[in-house]
């Protein structure tokens, strides 16, 4: 039976004679690469940006597009403006210039708040329903708040998808909806420090926006001029119901003074000056004679004391006075009063004494004189006080009463002259005319902000993007994280085929992604004439979508530039739609055995084989779904069958499974001179490719070397990230 163990021949295998083991890999076991110096944060920000700069402008363009759309869609708007003034504070208040300035913001303040209350704006809204109600239908056309006019492109909008009819509402919400919107559009605010309030009002109809402003600031106006007026009344007529009592409390003031004049009499004010006066001089001469009568009681008692004492005539015709008394003091020096025989030292010091008691009792009777006129006219002048402090009390009183009611006559005046022409303490400055240029800014210049918005925002997410991308993207990157050279890049080729495969390494030898294929080879396998050792290198990846099968047949088509017999050993029946296409196309005879027949010895090396004679390369199929490749791999002695194999082809390229599939892939990597790790670029993440690469060296030390390589490059955006590696050797043209 063909292809049975029985059937078989036992043929001598010449790979027995011993091979030379040669280090032919030496690019893939020489160090990894110094690495790169970082450039600055701004060139690699101005080098992220670049590189996506056809998506940055396109989503630009789209931005302007939109911001343009959006202002098509917007009403034209004109804004109408009335100006007010206050009137200015008078400068005779409390307090000087500081306090006129606080009182002057503060009224301004005031009126701010008062023009944007909703008790005004109700009344402004049923100001204009009631001029509406007052044209006649169909004079001016201009309602109290109408719906606005939409722009050119709103309209074609409702045209070509109408609305329908709004639907019926309430009076309260119709209300509600107008109050909105007249708020909306009105603005209200002081010019800079002055005392000029700005109103303003907003609306696609200019003839309106002028009628809404001029309403606005009138029934503001009329309104504090009712509210003055309505306040003056109320004053007035209190002020007037308080006349009668004033006039009779003057009344009754005037007659109490009268009648006190009438009952004591007529008050002479220069008699109770004069009065005033004499009490005062009768003071001072009292004053002077009690001074002088107490001179004389004390000398007195000096000239008592100084004859009881024995003093001499001398001392005492001093203490007396009298020139006698001295004349015989001197006739007799040194005697006393006792020692004068004749008595006439002794009368003459009674004779001083005498006249000083005669002259004592002069003034002892003056000073009773003086104090008798004196109570006399202290009782006068109390009585005239008496009368003068009850007229000084009455007279305040009719005074003041007096003026009082001269004040509410005058108030009185002033309240009915107020009334009859109200002052409001606020005036318009300028009306408001219907405006001729629009508010809203044309739509073009709102296509510049749209685009810079727009460019920002995709300016971001593409950097937020890049600093949460966890691909690989360079060599010296590849390097770097996974710690294994990266032996080259491969660049991405659209929907791949046998036959664009095969024309891209063959055919078109000086195109990038043949030369990449080309570099890779001869990186892991420079098989470089008949003398040079064979090669089996193993192609793996982490996940399906990397690329493996076709680096595994560009590796396959670039050996057979270099002369030799190639085989392409397929172990991965998960993706088999490019090696089917590759057999389908340029196959003669397909063999009817496998992989595993032939590890299994139940077909020969040439019955498991399928040749291509028009690419040159031998195909061996994947096991049958029946056979279980890591059996296969470890029960089977390796080097048997890989003698057979390098002893009839020069270079095997081994397909194998994903390296996270299973631990098939550990096993492989003893069959292989050199394992090739496929990692798609920008695509497969860094923690699945180190999670790999950490199953496959799990399987124990090997002397076959593993390189990474980068696959499905887009050359033109790779080069846009200025990384210096390969892949802008690639784009050069040759």
């Amino acid at each position: 039976m063909e292809g049975s163990i029985a059937s078989r021949p036992r043929l001598p295998r010449t790979t027995q004679m011993a091979v030379a083991k040669l280090d032919t890999t030496p690019h893939m076991r020489s160090p990894l690469r110094e690495p790169v110096q970082p450039s600055s944060p701004f060139h690699q920000l101005v080098v992220t940006l670049a590189a996506r700069k056809w998506l940055l402008i396109a989503v630009a363009l789209l931005g302007g597009i939109l911001a343009g759309l959006a202002g098509l869609t917007r009403p034209v708007l004109y804004e109408a403006t009335t100006q007010v003034i206050i009137d200015a504070p008078s400068g005779g208040a409390s307090g000087g210039t500081a306090a006129v300035q606080d009182s002057l913001e503060s009224s301004i303040d005031d009126h701010l708040t008062m023009l944007s209350s909703q008790g005004h704006l109700r009344q402004v809204l049923a100001a204009l329903r009631k001029a509406q109600a007052a044209d006649a239908a169909g004079k001016s056309g201009i309602g109290a708040i109408p719906p606005a006019t939409g722009s050119f492109m709103s309209n074609l909008l409702n045209l070509v998808w109408p609305q329908g009819k709004p639907a019926a509402v309430s009076p309260e919400a119709a209300d509600a909806a107008e109050l909105k919107a007249l708020r909306s559009g009105m603005r209200v605010g002081q010019e800079l420090r002055s005392r000029i309030i700005t109103i303003g009002f907003t609306d696609a109809n200019p003839v309106r926006a002028a009628l809404v402003a001029n309403t606005f600031a009138q029934v503001y106006i009329e309104n504090l001029v009712q509210k003055n007026r309505a306040s003056d009344q109320f004053e007035l007529e209190s002020l007037v119901a308080s006349l009668p009592q004033v006039q009779r409390d003057l009344v009754d003031a005037t007659d109490r003074l009268e009648t006190y004049r009438l009952t004591h009499g007529t008050v002479d004010q220069t008699a109770a000056s004069n009065a005033a006066n004499e009490t005062v001089e009768l003071s001072r001469q009292i004053s002077l004679s009690k001074a002088d009568l107490s001179a004389l009681e004390s000398r007195l008692h000096r000239i008592d004391d100084l004859r009881k004492a024995g003093a001499s005539i001398s001392a005492i015709a001093e203490e007396v006075g009298s020139p006698v008394l001295a004349d015989l003091a001197a006739r007799q020096p040194g005697a006393v009063a006792g020692d004068d025989p004749g008595n006439t030292i002794t009368r003459e010091i009674e004779q001083g004494i005498a006249r000083i008691v005669t002259e004592a009792n002069v003034y002892r009777a003056q000073v009773a004189a003086l104090e008798e006129r004196e109570r006399v006219l202290d009782a006068a002048v109390a009585d005239t006080a008496s009368q003068l402090s009850g007229l000084r009390a009455l007279e305040p009183q009719v005074a003041i009463v007096t003026q009082h009611y001269n004040e509410l006559l005058a108030r009185q005046q002033d309240l009915v002259r107020r009334i009859a022409a109200p002052s409001p303490g606020i005036a318009i400055l300028s009306a408001a005319w219907p405006p001729s240029n629009p508010k809203t800014l044309s739509p073009i210049f709102l296509i510049p902000p749209g685009m810079i918005v727009f460019g920002l925002m995709a300016a971001v997410f593409v950097l937020v993007r890049n600093s949460l991308n966890q691909t690989l993207r360079s060599e010296a990157e590849a390097e770097a994280e996974l710690g294994i050279p990266c032996v080259g890049l491969l660049p991405k080729v659209s929907e791949v085929h046998a036959k664009q495969l095969r024309h891209l390494v063959l055919s078109q030898q000086n195109s990038p992604y043949s030369r990449a294929a080309a570099s890779i080879l001869v990186t892991a396998a420079p098989t470089q004439g008949r003398g040079q050792p064979p090669h089996i290198i193993l192609v793996t990846s982490s996940v399906r979508d990397d690329g493996k099968t076709e680096l595994a047949w560009s590796m396959a088509l670039a050996a057979t530039r270099l002369g030799g017999r190639v085989l392409f050993l397929n172990l991965d029946s998960k993706d088999e739609r490019l090696t089917n296409e590759f057999r389908d196309e340029f196959s003669t005879v397909k063999a009817r055995n496998c992989f595993g027949d032939y590890v299994s010895e139940r077909c020969t090396l040439q019955d498991a084989v399928t040749s291509m004679p028009e690419i040159r390369i031998d195909l061996m199929a994947a096991p049958a779904p029946s056979d279980d490749l890591l059996t296969l791999l470890s029960t089977v002695d390796k080097s048997q069958f890989t003698d057979e194999m390098l002893s009839v082809y020069d270079v095997v390229v081994i397909n194998g499974p994903v390296g996270l599939g299973g631990p098939e892939t550990r096993l492989l990597k003893r069959w292989a001179d050199a394992v090739l790790f496929a990692i798609r670029w920008a695509g497969t993440r860094r923690g699945i490719v180190r999670g790999a690469l950490e199953s496959l060296r799990a399987g124990g030390p090997t002397a076959a070397p593993i390189g990474s390589v980068l696959t499905q490059v887009n050359l033109k955006r790779h080069a846009g990230y200025q990384l210096g590696d390969s892949a802008d050797l690639l784009l050069t043209r040759v």
